[in-house]
């Protein structure tokens, strides 16, 4: 099972990870003046750049590691500030049925129903929510389009909401992201740290969490010699993407390798990258055979074990309730190592781990919303697995902050794995 920090969680996973690194002691102050980014890629390092000056260590780029990277996140997100709790609002939970003429069925495709329900606040600052995650403690944690992070306690049913609070995004120099800095789409959440993709100006940032609660800054994940802003990505791929498209789907694995959905199509099918989060994207992989745009997605271990994963994938078209089309799509992958390196700098750890592949070894459709259901604008998906090896999936709704659309939650439980 992932391992999943909440914001009220203890955890020390940033002492952790800088226990493991060897170099000079991280200095309290003046660590942003020391840091050095380049925004191009490590392609575009100068002849004979061996090093990236990282919160006032020189780090060279052979023996960089991964710890190296998620520890100068860590630092740069939680720098200025020390914990801050989020903001409690009050929430209005109300029961939805599946299926609005016969409330009591409970059986949807290869799902079954556990629950529904729609969310309101009198608190104006609550909706556009587009991304989920279910925390280490059953609690889940949402994104909104408005730049707020939002959590929401589950009791101990493990599907009922009871409780919310929410804060603010920051940007990495205490900014409040809002507007086109602050349409955040995707959530992907490992060991306290919050992955956000965003749309109009495409990035993912993260966000320690775990580390230092809502006073947490969104440190970027490409820096010195590490991965290739999204946008030339997108111009690799050779993909038009919109500011209202973008990275929407996202999703991270216990060892920190990157699923990164577009919503904009390759002719029929979606397109999917698959790296180490600390590596270029590179989408390449194709998703979605007969569905509508790729949404949002979450990833669990594989039950074959090997380091492969079961992706979980929301794909929708919404124009209204009378017109939509919600399909829930899961997709095994199987990881084995390729012949070739093609990071073209890293050494040792970082070498292997780029190395990794990723090949689809079945899919199949696992249940589709339409208008004879309870149907919305639904943006994100979140995976649990229960203690009885069952998968618990929360399908959040987006009503963009509209007087005519809700904010669902819709809670299933997969019947049966795929294989």
């Amino acid at each position: 099972m992932r391992r999943r920090w909440g914001v009220g969680t203890i955890v020390a996973s940033a002492v952790l990870v800088a226990a493991c690194v060897s170099g000079a002691e991280l200095p309290k102050n003046d660590a942003a003046d020391a840091f050095v980014a380049r925004p191009a890629a490590h392609s575009s390092a100068k002849a004979g750049e061996d090093s990236v000056l990282v919160t006032g260590a020189a780090v060279d780029r052979g023996r960089t590691s991964l710890a190296d990277f998620l520890r100068v996140i860590s630092e740069r997100s939680c720098l200025h500030e020390g914990r801050a709790a989020a903001e409690s609002i009050s929430l209005t939970v109300e029961p939805v049925p599946l299926h609005q003429p016969r409330p009591g069925r409970n059986i949807a495709g290869e799902l079954d129903f556990v629950a529904g329900f729609q969310l309101s606040s009198p608190d104006r600052r609550f909706g556009g929510l587009s991304g989920i995650e279910v925390l280490d403690n059953g609690d889940l944690l949402a994104i909104s389009d408005a730049g707020r992070f939002v959590w929401i306690d589950v009791s101990s049913d493990g599907a009922t909401p009871v409780r919310a609070a929410l804060s603010a995004m920051h940007g990495l120099n205490g900014e409040v992201l809002s507007g086109a800095e602050g349409d955040a789409e995707g959530l992907a959440v490992n060991v306290g740290t919050a992955l956000v993709s965003f749309e109009g100006n495409h990035r993912v940032l993260a966000f320690d969490v775990g580390r230092c609660g809502a006073a947490a800054r969104g440190a970027p994940i490409v820096f010195g010699p590490y991965g290739l802003p999204l946008p030339n990505a997108f111009a690799n791929a050779n993909l038009p993407v919109s500011d209202e498209d973008g990275a929407k789907p996202l999703a991270v694995t216990n060892d920190w390798y990157l699923f990164t959905g577009v919503e904009t199509r390759v002719g029929s099918l979606s397109t999917l990258s698959v790296q180490p989060i600390e590596s270029d994207p590179d989408f390449s992989m194709r998703v979605g055979v007969e569905a509508p745009q790729f949404v949002a997605l979450d990833v669990l271990p594989a039950l074959s074990g090997g380091g492969g994963v079961r992706a979980f994938m929301l794909h929708r078209s919404f124009n209204s309730e009378k017109d939509a089309t919600v399909k829930v799509m899961e997709t095994d992958y199987n990881r084995y190592t390729g012949v070739q390196d093609n990071s073209g700098w890293a050494t040792g750890e970082l070498r292997d781990r780029a190395r990794q592949r990723f090949a689809e070894t079945g899919w199949r459709e696992l249940q589709k919303l339409d208008e004879f259901t309870t149907v919305e604008n639904f943006e994100g998906i979140a995976a649990k697995e229960m203690p009885d090896g069952r998968v618990r999936l929360f399908i959040i709704s987006d009503d963009n902050f509209s007087a005519r659309q809700r904010t669902l939650l819709m809670v299933f439980d997969v019947r049966k794995p795929l294989r």
